[in-house]
């Protein structure tokens, strides 16, 4: 039966249903085109000039879109479809970028793998091209100790860094620009490259083959293979071309070599699918191969050779060089670059999809840096959802990699311009003055905790500082932490004000369509030598325990269908808490204040206390202070004229004052470092005479510190090691005049030693100085027990007493929780007038002591050592002292 015709239009060829015919409805669809999935639009209806001159616009206009067509404003999605999510199969370009079918496998002599790197283009031997090759190869056989061409062949690659062959004067003759070449036309320049290599490895391989032949025949007790067939031989240069950053990678430079360097944020799912497949001909024996698409797979319909005539029998090649597997990943690069100042609240980092291909796929996972030399090319993100007809004008570049080096290998570069402003840092009288106040100048008052920030900052790898910011709203917090993700070489940050969605953001998820794309979180992007930055870490309560485990173990586990994946996560935390109850409350311990574990909070090295305290003194420094940040910058010639001064001997670390050790060592060491009169804080502050400080911008103290961390190691010295050595014993109680009681009190566990030493080397990191002095230490110390104190519990809060500051997390063994139970339930009886408790104002007493499990067992301790008398069922009377 025939189908009945369409009016007004020809017949369609979708026939389904109501639909027959040329009417308005089709339904949904999809058709592949050269390996991409491709969803059918609605039947075309003929446009005004087919209609005519006379006919309406509004007959001629194309009926409503359909299915993916539909617009955005209707399916509640962009404008423009980005339906990508790292789809290999998104990005249809060949990997040669010639569209050839099939070609003959017809080598010449001279270059026995021609037709594997060069599809179209006839061998002459007497053309530039051929003279270039013959120079490379030359190249190859002069340097055996660079190359190893049994590995190159058992590899199928082999790294080609710039040191090594541009300096090379004999292939200069013969190829002067192949600099210029590799960046302007590197697809062909690699090709030409490799094909050197391919006969070069040929050639030893079969030299070695007849050196074994003499020794190594089959037998019938022994089976010697025959030697196979070279395989394709893919270069991967490395150094030819600067880093330079995304944004600065525009669309006319399609085609030529490029250096980005970035995270690794997002990995997709590996695909392989034929590529090449060889056929032999029955006939003639000739070996053509075909380009493989899709699902279909085409064979040949004709030979190649001009003497056979043969269209049919044609035996499919699966061991033949010329039948290869392509295996293709995308990963998603976030560009991490000391030029770029990232404000994560507004601006993101710039992102770029990167194609893996061959040996290059799986070889980076997420989280790591890595610095990828590829080919600029881009790809159509599809029609134009929002009318539905035509091709999108919109293209999006990607690189399609030609080498990855790992960033750690790779120093970062600093301009002499750079060097100089460094060098101008360090030669400031105060130059530790000069960074902290340089840190969000926009907070006053708090010079201490930003020292701490910026010795994190300092640090990082295996000297990772962490540091915890707990204070009123309002006091400035976030803006130190945004100045901190600022300045960081390699960060993320995570704000809590978001909810859930931030707390996902911290470990490595799942995400695409069909979760087969896995994200780093922000604990992996700033792992190794990087500083997560957390804002409101209070807030992320569902994700604390991720964040405890990559403290701890510096590792994050995930569960996996049948599986069970662990991730190398070591980032340096610098994280911010607001008080639970609005401010924070100086009788209360630091775990009734803000919501965090307590574990979690151990581990932390640095935990300061900002309090908005009305003084008089202190409202007109800061009174003045913002109005001169708005007061305006001064004029270029006054900073010009500071910045022309000569180098000077650093006063960072007041040299002047500094304790001097005295002759007799023995009675240098009964000299407490505690007692010594140093005020770190008042050498920090802001104060009249210095009007005159410049203050540096982000952009300088963010190049100032990465020069600092890569270029400067500091050592111990052996008086810094027997300062930390006291100071440590002192706080541990561990000395001759501390009891067991103070021995048992203390917050300070063996973990923090470690801690320590990286704040004292970070701190000998600042002054780009190689050894740790004494000087150094000093510094630390205040700084640590600036924290302490602030973590501690005011004397005046707890009554009046003069008894010694309990630990801020309300730990310690149980002789001192019973201390501080016993003292605390004195107070509360003395201020009640009352002596008997029943056992829930006990344990509300045991709560405020810090004391937050195990309260019913200590009643029963302190009933059995005469510190309660019980009175009833749950009544108990408190022994005075």
């Amino acid at each position: 039966m025939n189908r009945p015709a369409s009016r007004g239009g020809a017949p369609s060829r979708f026939v389904r249903g109501r639909g027959r015919g040329g009417g308005g409805y089709r339904p949904y669809f999809y058709f592949r085109r050269n390996g991409r999935v491709i969803p059918a639009g609605g039947n075309r209806q003929p446009g005004p000039e087919a209609a005519g001159p006379g006919a309406d616009a509004a007959e001629a206009r194309p009926p409503p879109a359909r299915g993916w067509n539909r617009p955005a404003s209707k399916r509640g999605r962009d404008t423009n479809l980005d339906c990508s999510f790292l789809r290999p199969e998104n990005y249809a370009a060949p990997e040669d970028g010639l569209l050839v079918q099939s070609i003959a496998v017809d080598n010449p002599k001279a270059c026995p793998g021609w037709r594997l790197y060069f599809l179209r283009d006839t061998y002459t031997a007497d053309s530039d091209l051929a003279k270039r090759i013959t120079a490379v190869e030359a190249h190859y056989q002069r340097n055996p100790q660079k190359y190893d061409f049994v590995r190159i062949r058992e590899q199928g690659f082999f790294k080609l860094p710039a040191l090594g062959i541009v300096h090379d004067e004999q292939l200069k003759q013969v190829w002067p620009q192949l600099t210029e070449d590799l960046r302007e036309h590197p697809l062909r320049t690699m090709s030409t490259l490799a094909v050197a290599m391919h006969t070069v490895v040929l050639n030893h391989s079969l030299d070695t083959n007849e050196t074994l032949a003499t020794r190594l025949e089959s037998t019938l007790e022994q089976y010697v293979p025959p030697p196979t067939r070279i395989r394709k031989i893919y270069v991967r240069p490395e150094d030819f071309t600067p880093v330079e950053l995304t944004t600065g990678i525009s669309h006319d430079r399609v085609d030529t070599l490029f250096s980005v360097r970035g995270i690794v944020s997002s990995v997709g799912e590996p695909t392989y699918s034929i590529a090449w497949q060889s056929f032999r001909c029955s006939r003639c024996q000739a070996e053509q191969a075909m380009r493989q698409r899709g699902t279909f797979q085409p064979r040949p319909y004709l030979c190649k050779q001009a003497q056979c005539v043969a269209k049919d029998n044609f035996v499919p090649l699966r061991s033949s060089p010329y039948t290869r597997i392509a295996a293709k990943q995308i990963v998603r690069l976030e560009e991490s670059s000391l030029s770029l100042i990232t404000d994560h609240d507004s601006i993101l980092p710039g992102e770029m999809d990167v194609e893996l291909r061959h040996d290059l796929v799986d070889c980076v996972h997420v989280g790591q840096e890595i610095v990828v030399n590829g080919v600029l090319k881009l790809r159509d993100l599809g029609k134009d959802v929002a009318t539905g007809s035509g091709t999108s004008n919109e293209m999006k570049a990607y690189l399609k990699a030609a080498s990855i080096q790992d960033a750690h290998r790779k120093l970062r570069e600093f301009s002499e311009r750079d060097l100089e402003a460094i060098a101008m840092i360090n030669a400031e009288p105060n130059s530790f003055k000069l960074l902290v106040q340089s840190l969000a100048p926009e907070v006053h008052g708090h010079e201490l905790p930003k020292a701490a920030c910026l010795l994190s900052l300092l640090g990082g790898g295996d000297g990772g500082v962490n540091v915890l910011l707990v204070g009123d709203p309002g006091i400035g917090k976030s803006k130190i932490l945004q100045s901190c993700a600022q300045s960081t070489e390699r960060g993320s940050h995570v704000s809590g004000k978001r909810g859930a969605r931030s707390a996902q953001r911290l470990g490595p998820t799942f995400a695409g369509r069909n979760k087969r794309v896995l994200q780093a979180g922000a604990l992996m992007t700033a792992s190794s030598r990087g500083h997560c930055i957390l804002d409101d870490v209070d807030k992320l309560a569902s994700k604390q325990a991720v964040l405890l485990q990559c403290m701890q173990s510096g590792e994050i586990n995930m569960p996996l269908p049948g599986a069970f994946s662990t991730f190398l996560a070591q980032p340096s935390i610098i994280a911010s808490a607001n008080p639970q109850r609005g401010q924070y409350d100086e009788g209360r311990y630091l775990l009734q204040n803000i919501h965090i574990v307590p574990s979690l909070l151990k581990e932390f090295h640095l935990v300061y206390v900002l309090l908005d305290k009305p003084s008089a003194e202190r409202d007109i420094s800061l009174t003045a202070h913002v109005r001169a940040l708005h007061a305006g910058a001064k004029k270029r010639a006054q900073i010009a004229a500071r910045y022309a001064i000569k180098p000077k001997t650093s006063h960072s670390m007041c040299e002047g004052t500094f304790y001097e050790a005295r002759a007799d060592e023995d009675n240098s060491e009964t000299d407490s470092i505690m007692e010594q009169d140093y005020d770190l804080d008042k050498r920090l502050e802001l104060l009249g005479e210095d009007a005159e400080l410049d203050l540096l911008p982000p952009i300088l103290i963010k190049k100032f510190l990465a020069y600092a961390r890569q270029h400067v190691n500091p050592l111990l010295s052996d008086a810094a090691s027997r300062a930390i050595e006291r100071f440590f014993m002192e706080l541990r109680g561990g000395g001759v005049r501390a009891g067991a009681q103070e021995a048992e009190q203390s917050q300070i566990g063996s973990g923090q030693l470690l801690g320590l030493i990286h704040l004292s080397q970070a701190r000998a990191r600042l002054d780009l100085s190689n050894t740790v002095t004494p000087q150094h230490v000093r510094d630390v110390i205040a700084l640590l027990t600036e924290s302490i104190t602030q973590t501690s519990i005011k004397a005046e809060a707890c009554g009046g007493t003069g008894r010694r500051r309990a630990p801020a997390a309300g730990g310690g063994g149980r002789g001192s929780q019973l201390r501080n139970f016993v003292h605390m339930m004195q107070l509360r009886a003395v201020a009640l007038g009352r002596r008997i408790f029943e056992f829930e104002e006990l344990k509300e007493i045991g709560t405020r002591a810090g004391i937050l499990t195990g309260i019913g067992q200590l009643v029963e301790i302190a009933n059995m050592g005469g510190h309660l008398l019980k009175k009833g069922a749950n009544m108990y009377e408190v022994v005075p002292d």
